[in-house]
């Protein structure tokens, strides 16, 4: 795409965010990524409205770090379950009830973004996932000619595969003025969609700042009773991450390195049945479930481990990759689709295959054991965050994608 100097339309333009996630405050991390983008996009000069589900307690307005963020009810305000926690495919799978609530949200949403249009002034609808927003982006299309962007993260395109929810993607991926994609491989299976649809790959970014080698605090160490190697997990706690994978590799870790721990960082619905695993293998004092730690909590986290581990089946992008990468800390994982992107095989991490709990206890214990490896893996991690995955270059290239729509739908 041709670069557009950030002139008088970036000063002006006003960018409606819609989302089904935002986090709940400041440090919360769901959706924290999004948050991220829209401070770095305001401090270019855009002006930020954010549309995100309400969740019980929360407010309807509000302001986080300068962001105005606007929240909807589509339920009994005490009963709205839909999004947040696992996260909203993990919820419906956990609760069949939830279901109904999803006509609610379609068209609580929909309301809201037209009672925005009539009440501000909107020059771009930002839409994140093409599932659900893409559809309500699109319907809001019958009724106003404001310019879409839509961004594809992965999981709402890897997801549902009736006739039904292909009819629904390709409406949403054809209503939009333009498309980014947070990954070659997210950019590939929308291609298998249509092959015709305009697509970017701009990925989601990390604050290279903030996750930063120099973050370590020996007092984690200490709390948490590590005299050994520290392996970090950080993420849902669902089944497509691989965690049941991870802890059974530990025995085999455990064998060469006896004080050695797992620091599993995250909450989800397979947390009990995972304690119960450990329980069941007596590795209990070698792995420590921290549950959800805030934004600001996890650079210390990430810099005092050694390793960190991602095992998830598909991933768009895998943001935590991201900060894992931008600490230092050498990865290893599965880099399948999106996380391809940050885990280089050989150069940021060693990858292995989703179920092979033999590779993979294998593969910490050889990042542990060799000093040379570990220390070249961690630098070209964080040298491979900074270049390509800094917040900065990565608001740089939305705004030229938002200035590219603009100059275009005049």
């Amino acid at each position: 795409m041709n670069s557009i100097t950030q002139s008088s339309k970036s000063e002006l333009a006003s960018v409606l965010i819609l989302t089904s996630s935002y986090p709940k405050y400041l440090g919360e991390p769901s959706g924290i990524f999004l948050h991220l983008l829209a401070k770095y996009l305001s401090a270019q000069g855009w002006h930020l409205t954010v549309l995100a589900p309400n969740f019980p307690g929360g407010k309807k307005t509000e302001k986080i770090e300068g962001i105005r963020i606007y929240r909807f009810n589509y339920f009994v305000p005490s009963m709205q379950g839909l999004c947040y926690r696992s996260g909203m495919l993990p919820n419906l799978r956990k609760s069949v009830i939830l279901w109904l609530q999803v006509p609610l949200y379609l068209a609580s949403m929909w309301y809201s973004v037209l009672k925005l249009l009539r009440t501000q002034s909107i020059d771009l609808i930002h839409v994140h996932w093409v599932l659900p927003q893409g559809i309500i982006a699109g319907l809001v299309r019958v009724f106003s000619k404001i310019p879409i962007l839509l961004t594809v993260h992965g999981s709402d395109i890897f997801s549902f595969k009736g006739k039904l929810a292909i009819f629904l993607k390709k409406f949403s991926l054809r209503q939009a003025s333009a498309i980014t994609a947070n990954s070659i491989f997210t950019s590939s299976i929308v291609k298998k969609l249509d092959r015709n649809v305009p697509i970017n790959v701009v990925p989601m970014g990390v604050d290279t700042d903030e996750f930063n080698p120099a973050r370590k605090n020996p007092k984690i160490r200490k709390e948490l009773g590590i005299e050994g190697p520290m392996i970090l997990f950080v993420g849902r706690l669902v089944e497509n991450k691989g965690v049941q994978h991870l802890l059974q590799a530990m025995p085999s870790v455990l064998k060469i390195f006896p004080k050695a721990v797992l620091v599993i960082i995250g909450d989800g619905s397979q947390k009990d049945k995972l304690k119960k695993l450990v329980e069941t293998m007596k590795i209990s004092q070698s792995v420590n479930f921290l549950g959800t730690l805030s934004h600001s909590q996890l650079p210390e986290y990430y810099a005092e481990a050694d390793v960190f581990v991602g095992l998830s089946e598909v991933e768009g992008l895998g943001v935590v990759f991201l900060e894992a990468s931008s600490s230092g800390l050498p990865l290893v994982g599965t880099a399948i689709g999106g996380t391809a992107d940050i885990l280089l095989d050989g150069v940021t991490g060693i990858k292995v295959e989703t179920e092979n709990t033999v590779e993979l206890s294998r593969a910490i214990i050889r990042i542990l054991q060799d000093d040379e490896l570990n220390q070249r893996l961690s630098q070209n991690a964080r040298d491979h965050a900074v270049k390509n995955f800094s917040w900065p270059r990565v608001a740089f290239r939305f705004a030229e994608v938002f200035n590219e729509i603009l100059s275009t739908s005049k």
